[in-house]
């Protein structure tokens, strides 16, 4: 059985909060990624299998990396901008995880980073 099929057979719950996460984000990340994010963000104690999980198979590039607003669709910028305004940060800052966590678990996350101050996404300022 594929892990995909196992863990929405075993947590349905995990695995629908996962989807939704990955469709607020909108970066390259792999479902196995966000279900663990989302996971460790609602049990913090299952942080140490995670970490486990990421000394079997690492991604290449670990850590917290952010995507260029400038290579963005305006559309997209407009989504993002509005996000920010609403809550504040992004999905993944609502999380909560820590870059050393991610280094920690093999995991690799593009976040939206900052917006551009005064570009024409009417934005100006940074994330906090």
């Amino acid at each position: 059985m594929q892990r995909a099929t196992m863990q929405l057979l075993l947590s349905p719950i995990t695995q629908w909060r996962a989807y939704r996460f990955m469709r607020r984000q909108r970066t390259d990340m792999t479902i196995e990624t966000a279900w663990i994010l989302v996971r460790v963000r609602r049990n913090p104690a299952e942080a140490k299998y995670a970490v486990m999980r990421g000394l079997l198979n690492t991604d290449r590039n670990p850590g917290l990396h952010f995507d260029d607003w400038d290579l963005l669709t305006e559309d997209e910028r407009r989504r993002r901008s509005s996000w920010i305004g609403r809550h504040g940060r992004s999905p993944f800052q609502q999380l909560g995880i820590s870059k050393h966590f991610l280094l920690s678990a093999g995991l690799s996350v593009t976040d939206w980073g900052p917006p551009p101050r005064g570009g024409s996404d009417g934005c100006s300022g940074g994330v906090p």
